[in-house]
């Protein structure tokens, strides 16, 4: 049976959210007007929350897959 492994996609989900404060931290040193703002306030501050629920949804789906993987293998001994 094949296997799922949903921790490096999970992983490079973290990674880019990661990378998108640093730059966006970067990006404000010399662009931090009333459009900056209002860019940060409509494109990252929604994205933030919903990739840190979607991560924490993908951990809990591993797990479940892992316990089904069991279950199965543990079926197939029988």
């Amino acid at each position: 049976m094949k296997s799922f492994d949903l921790s490096s996609g999970a992983s490079k989900l973290a990674l880019a959210l990661k990378q998108l404060d640093i730059k966006w931290n970067s990006a404000t040193d010399t662009w931090n007007d009333g459009t900056a703002k209002g860019f940060h306030k409509e494109h990252i501050e929604p994205i933030m929350p919903e990739v840190k629920t979607t991560l924490e949804a993908i951990g809990r789906l591993a797990e479940v897959l892992a316990r089904a993987a069991r279950d199965v293998a543990d079926e197939g001994g029988r």
